[in-house]
């Protein structure tokens, strides 16, 4: 307890944004619309992809050439995947082939040719997806003949990839220590087959029992192409294990495809794994010498453990009700377990492997009859496999050593339980004051101490609000959003107390504050779990972007941190720094969104409910306070102009002001984060790397944004100039660091000058 006022730590550099890749539904597009491209458009799209599989081997590499080929019916086809699954692909390329243009260095030019290729090869995959969905989608409506056009082009898209599907399977050593390279797959053939027999489904001879097995072979195609660049990744996880140590340049190849062919089957692995998801896109693009084939495979599996789960609740729930769902389901988990085969059986055994593919397909059966007993009996025979090959995974998760019961854990529980209580009809001000008392107001007290607030005297004015009956829906906000920021600042407490006295504290002793701080976190936890907020188009209000999983972030760095208080490695004060930025700054950037969720509220409600719209009002205040001292050092009247939004009418609450103000503040930090790097660049590694991470972390505050006013193209070259600049303060390199240092601030210029 003593340890929680042995530190006094600023605020204003607490508040920092932090975005994340899109994860998209791989079948989010399903129409097939007249603008889509036909056989022969794809059939030139590929050999325009085979010509710069060519030209991107030859030394030097012609960007223009690359993008003479590149431009017509192969771009056409990148634009229309990208319309379709809301991606920017294009602007992937361009950004590549632009990065061979102005560099002069072979393994640079190599590398961007890598992103080139397997962005490409991405497109393809997507194509097949798309095509299949839209035969399911239009299945019964169009004519035998408009099917097997669709058909046609998804067979013509699988030629640019079918040498993916033709590469044998990669599968951990005994040792679980690398990867080798199993059986051939065979994919090639089973997915050329699948063509075939979707291709007698649409006979329609009996329309029925046709769309049933179309609906399996639909799972076939696309799971067995999933698993050719499931293969792709381990494969290039086994070439960087084997090189890293005796040759850098090839390595960093390896890893870049590794990176890039993962971001194909992404979507699969976040859906049920999103902390995993983290582990891998954070070994495929960190250090090498991080990499570890256990983990990747772990965490891959994992994610596909979840889909195999949830095509088996998929047919528990259409079983005896729709003969066809059923059997489509049974087919998905078939063809996502056939994934999972060679590590399953490398853990436990042939015989259990055995098993679990008799259970697979009894599965099935049980599907095609219709009968519901043997169905529950072939999926309980599943799960129980399952779930004894998921404890032998080595998988990445948060482990509480330490009893934080002491304060956080009965804080958290009245918070918890004070959240229930305000809502409720009517509110109970004597029952929440009851819940406030003992730890969770002792924690305020505290929080108070340290930082000079008075949080304490705001909830207890409050509370006498509720009692009055005076304004209570924005007293029990006002509670609420100050009751966040208690624990935001205990969390940033006691990590930064970590942090800043890890050589003098013992490792049981730093253990227990970081078990403080995720405890205190658990309090705030579906803050940070929300939807991102992003300008509408015409700059007038606010609404949904993408979910930045920001909890998920958070967990992962949590986790992270944690082992680096061992410190066992000589890398482990900056690994936990590390870890503390990319705490911290997920957790203010959810408190900046909730800032613009309120901002929406108040545009939606304050021509139709007033009192709606000034709660929503109160709200973003008290959100804003969590975020001011982070806003306001570089933009002063910015934030000001913000706070008296949040104060005043209501009429005068703009989206694009509050938005642009809050960017500007960013700017601010990533300039002077950028002026860090400069100066501890030659003499400093690990603080280069601290300030390159907290430039990265602060840029993607306003990357969506950016993104509305200049264009994906504009957002790609600015996240790969961040990236550049990350890796570059690692390996001090001067070049590529100066490259990334133009890139930003000329991105951020053109950026400016779009801010109201």
């Amino acid at each position: 307890m003593k340890l929680f006022s042995r530190f006094i730590i600023i605020l204003s550099s607490f508040l920092i944004l932090y975005g994340s890749a899109i994860v998209l539904d791989i079948e989010s597009a399903t129409a097939h619309a007249a603008t889509t491209s036909n056989k022969e458009a794809i059939a030139t799209a590929v050999s325009a992809f085979k010509t710069i599989g060519t030209l991107r081997k030859e030394t030097p590499i012609n960007a223009d050439a690359i993008a003479s080929a590149y431009a017509g019916a192969l771009q056409t086809l990148v634009q229309e995947v990208d319309t379709a699954n809301k991606l920017s692909l294009n602007s992937d390329i361009l950004a590549a082939i632009d990065d061979i243009k102005k560099n002069n260095q072979q393994n640079e030019q190599k590398l961007a040719g890598q992103v080139i290729d397997k962005t490409l090869q991405r497109v393809f995959y997507q194509v097949i997806f798309n095509r299949i969905a839209a035969i399911r989608d239009q299945f019964e409506t169009a004519t035998t003949e408009a099917l097997n056009q669709i058909l046609d082009e998804a067979a013509a898209s699988f030629q640019a990839i079918i040498g993916a599907a033709q590469r044998a399977n990669q599968i951990l050593t005994a040792d679980r220590q690398s990867l080798v390279e199993g059986t051939n797959s065979g994919l090639d053939i089973v997915i050329n087959e699948s063509f075939d027999r979707i291709r007698n489904t649409l006979n329609k001879n009996n329309p029925a029992e046709d769309f049933a097995n179309f609906g399996i072979e639909r799972y076939a195609t696309r799971m067995s192409l999933t698993r050719a660049y499931y293969n792709g990744v381990l494969r290039e996880v086994a070439g960087v294990l084997k090189n890293r140590d005796s040759d850098p340049e090839t390595t960093a190849i390896e890893q870049k495809e590794g990176e890039i062919f993962y971001r194909i089957i992404e979507s699969l692995v976040a859906r049920d794994n999103p902390v995993g998801n983290l582990l891998i896109k954070s070994q495929l693009t960190g250090n090498p010498s991080e990499i570890t084939a256990d983990e990747i495979v772990s965490e891959l599996n994992k994610g596909f453990i979840g889909r195999v789960k949830a095509e088996m609740k998929g047919q528990e729930d259409n079983i005896g009700k729709d003969r066809a769902h059923a059997m489509a389901e049974a087919a998905g988990a078939l063809y996502f377990a056939n994934i999972l085969l060679p590590d399953l059986e490398l853990r436990l055994g042939a015989d259990v492997r055995s098993n679990f593919e008799n259970a697979l397909n009894n599965l099935l059966s049980a599907s095609s009859e219709n009968s519901e007993p043997k169905s529950a009996e072939a999926r309980q025979a599943i799960s129980t496999i399952l779930a004894s090959y998921e404890n032998q995974l080595k998988l990445t998760k948060y482990n509480k050593t330490n009893d934080t019961s002491l304060i956080v854990d009965g804080a958290v529980s009245s918070f918890k339980a004070i959240s229930e209580l305000r809502n409720q009809t009517p509110m109970s001000a004597d029952a929440i004051a009851a819940e406030y008392e003992g730890d969770l107001q002792q924690l305020t007290q505290l929080v108070d101490d340290i930082y000079g607030l008075s949080m304490n005297n705001d909830i207890l004015t409050a509370i006498e609000f509720i009692r009055s009956g005076n304004h209570t829906a924005l007293a029990a906000q006002a509670i609420d959003k100050t009751l966040q920021r208690v624990f935001a600042l205990a969390v940033y407490n006691r990590i930064t107390l970590a942090v800043d006295a890890f050589d003098n504290l013992s490792t049981d002793e730093l253990e227990l504050e970081w078990d403080r701080a995720y405890a205190a976190y658990l309090a705030i936890i579906s803050t940070a779990g929300k939807e991102n907020k992003v300008l509408t188009a015409d700059k007038q209000s606010i609404e949904s972007g993408s979910n930045p999983d920001l909890d998920d972030q958070i967990t992962w760095a949590f986790t992270r941190g944690k082992e680096a208080l061992s410190k066992k490695s000589a890398d482990d004060q900056t690994n936990l720094a590390l870890a503390r930025e990319n705490i911290i700054m997920p957790l203010a950037r959810s408190f900046l969104i909730g800032v613009l969720r309120e901002v929406e509220g108040i545009i939606s409600n304050r021509d139709r409910e007033i009192d709606e719209a000034r709660e929503k009002q109160i709200e973003g205040e008290f959100f804003y306070r969590i975020a001011e001292g982070f806003i306001s050092p570089t933009n002063p009247a910015g934030s000001s102009r913000i706070k008296t939004q949040l104060t005043g009418d209501l009429a005068n609450v703009v989206a694009n002001e509050i938005v642009s103000e809050i960017s500007k503040g960013t700017i601010g930090q990533v300039k002077n984060s950028l002026k860090e790097v400069e100066l501890a660049f030659e003499t400093d590694r690990n603080q280069a790397m601290l300030a390159a991470e907290r430039l990265s972390l602060y840029a993607n505050i306003f990357l969506p944004d950016l993104q509305l006013r200049l264009g994906s193209l504009d957002r790609v070259k600015m996240e790969n100039a961040l990236q550049d600049l990350k890796e570059a303060s690692k390996q001090k390199g001067i070049d590529k660091a100066i490259g990334a240092r133009e890139t930003i601030l000329s991105v951020i210029a053109n950026y400016e000058s779009q801010l109201n």
